[in-house]
């Protein structure tokens, strides 16, 4: 005998509970979660996740799919004046960080949209924003605070800008370093970085007098760098 709905439903709330049962797997179906991540907070396969879709609803998966395409495709941010909007949106509601986070988005996704480089800007489900620049995954991140580490007698003080380095691997960190509205970007590789919590920059290195090399600092090589995402990554 063919089980009805109604009894499949309660079979799959003893079964797990624990994990919220019939109404979790119904939230995340209305949060437009993917197969992976339904039979992942379950504990089972994408296949079965679709499988019991279909059971549950009596139609497939993709509705689901195709909306969470549609919204996604609603949330990339492709213009510059879109951003501009996206700032504003964020003043409105207070939220005065985010929207100079995205400022200085925006300012990344000009300088390398005038180098010709394909930059795609999605929203996520928690609002923050995902930016790739020819593919690599970048962080982007600006600061106009100054940090003074020591004033030598006779000389102009040391200034620096400090930085979080982020915890998820990410291509590439892009720092913007905000002085009156003059910008110096520092592209440096996650994996040069990615034991550090920290980062300290200068917006100009003065080479020291019997210093080998140019520069001052390791991350000199790095100060304005867009050369190095020029070529989209191997395959």
């Amino acid at each position: 005998m063919k089980m009805s709905r109604k009894k499949k439903i309660e079979r799959f709330d003893r079964k797990y509970r624990d994990k919220g049962g019939f109404k979790k797997f119904v939230e995340m179906v209305e949060n437009l979660a993917t197969l992976e991540e339904i039979g992942r907070h379950f504990g089972f396969s994408r296949q079965n996740t679709a499988g019991l879709y279909r059971s549950f609803f009596g139609r497939g998966y993709s509705e689901i799919q195709a909306k969470r395409r549609e919204l996604r495709q609603k949330q990339r941010y492709n213009t510059l004046e879109e951003l501009d909007e996206l700032i504003e949106e964020l003043k409105s509601r207070g939220k005065l960080r985010s929207a100079k986070k995205v400022h200085y988005i925006k300012l990344v996704k000009k300088v390398a949209e005038e180098r010709r480089y394909d930059v795609q800007i999605v929203r996520k489900r928690s609002g923050a924003l995902d930016v790739t620049i020819n593919g690599y995954k970048c962080t982007i991140s600006g600061t106009q605070t100054q940090t003074v580490y020591h004033i030598p007698r006779g000389h102009p003080p040391s200034v620096y800008f400090r930085f979080a380095v982020p915890t998820k691997p990410t291509d590439f960190c892009i720092f913007v370093i905000d002085v009156g509205g003059k910008y110096t970007y520092h592209i440096i590789p996650y994996d040069v970085i990615k034991g550090l919590s920290l980062i300290t920059l200068k917006e100009k290195y003065e080479r020291k007098e019997g210093a080998r090399g140019s520069k001052s600092s390791k991350y000199a090589i790095y100060r304005n760098r867009w050369d190095l995402l020029a070529k989209p990554p191997e395959s």
